[in-house]
């Protein structure tokens, strides 16, 4: 299980630079039952994604790109360094030949980002990434169980995503946080 956390501040400026992410597959020897997931930063540190967006901005439909440290998108093994403000995503399962299992990784992304009583849905928020099929483009759908990709076992996968507020909405100023949960499960 790995955790990504989300922050959007209504601030006096808006953050608005684009981002490549880059994704590779790689095949694993089979072996013993294994997987491995990393979202973000390495060692069970939480990456923070924040969101800036300006006054004047806010509610005009322009999506407002996160940024991120550089540990959130540093390199894995074979996996290069995503670009600035990109977050990491890998995933490893491995199986015997005889017992070829699919892995499939999901997000919780059911709760919100809160300030005070205010509430904003993950289903503002939508990601980027370019090349590869594992986690085509797409956005939050609001799910405990929402599946970004399943595979094959005796795979390594990687790609980076780049994080948006979709900023459709006009929301009370403050500082939003909340939580989703990253799950890789092989049955």
């Amino acid at each position: 299980m790995s955790r990504l956390a989300l922050r959007i501040a209504v601030a006096a400026w808006l953050a608005s630079a684009a981002f490549t992410a880059s994704a590779v597959t790689i095949a694993v020897a089979d072996g013993a039952p294994q997987i491995s997931l990393r979202i973000g930063a390495t060692g069970g540190t939480i990456s923070l994604v924040t969101f800036a967006v300006a006054a004047a901005t806010a509610g005009n439909g322009t999506p407002v790109v996160g940024t991120t440290n550089a540990a959130a998108g540093s390199a894995q093994g074979t996996f290069a360094a995503c670009a600035a403000n990109n977050v990491r995503v890998w995933a490893r399962a491995r199986s015997t030949v005889a017992n070829s299992r699919t892995a499939t990784l999901q997000v919780n992304s059911s709760g919100t980002m809160t300030s005070g009583a205010n509430a904003i849905p993950f289903t503002d928020i939508d990601w980027i990434t370019s090349a590869g099929p594992e986690i085509p483009s797409g956005s939050f759908s609001g799910s405990a169980t929402q599946t970004l990709m399943s595979f094959m076992n005796s795979r390594e996968v990687g790609m980076c995503l780049q994080f948006r507020f979709l900023n459709n909405t006009v929301y009370p100023a403050g500082t939003y946080n909340g939580q989703m949960t990253f799950n890789l499960n092989m049955p």
